[in-house]
């Protein structure tokens, strides 16, 4: 396979790897298969290679079950993704509250207690705090958070696939992220 992404543009957790590590974390799958040796996606019973980062079953022996370590770097993944995620929607939130505080203010004293004024405010709380928190939490959040999460997954599976490799006893491997092969 030759190199056509930056390691940065290739995900460490394959799709189908990310859902099943989602669904045993939940406890809806148990922690048994067959997963390629090197990136952990779940194999087949008679694949030969991995689909995800292209390796021979026989250059990495296929693993029974997920490491420890390797559950650990996807809920690090997944709590970066969330804090930001999380952040952003109620800066959204919190905007929406300054908008119905500046508005309250002005129906007090400006329009004198306007009843339609104060309504408003009220939907602009209601409805553009809801709508800020999704566009800037759900839209931009998840975007920056996706990115920044990412990057520092590939950080993380270099130091990873460095120590596996160095405590069973391999060569280092030139590639340090699945798929860049």
């Amino acid at each position: 396979m030759t190199r056509v992404h930056e390691a940065a543009d290739i995900p460490v957790f394959s799709e189908r790897l990310d859902g099943l590590m989602a669904a045993m974390l939940k406890g809806e799958a148990p922690n048994v298969g067959r997963f390629c040796g090197y990136c952990y996606t779940p194999l087949g019973k008679r694949a030969e290679a991995c689909a995800h980062c292209s390796r021979a079953v026989a250059e990495y022996e296929p693993a029974p079950k997920l490491p420890p370590e390797f559950f650990d770097l996807y809920k690090r993944m997944r709590k970066r993704e969330s804090l930001i995620v999380n952040s952003f929607a109620f800066a959204g939130l919190g905007i929406g509250l300054l908008l119905f505080i500046v508005l309250v203010a002005i129906a007090v004293y400006r329009y004198d207690q306007s009843l339609w004024m104060l309504g408003g405010a009220v939907a602009v709380l209601i409805v553009g705090g809801r709508v800020l928190a999704g566009l800037l939490g759900g839209w931009i959040g998840d975007s920056i958070g996706y990115e920044f999460a990412h990057k520092r997954l590939v950080e993380e599976w270099a130091v990873f696939e460095r120590e596996r490799e160095q405590r069973l006893g391999r060569a280092p491997v030139a590639d340090a992220v699945p798929g860049a092969r």
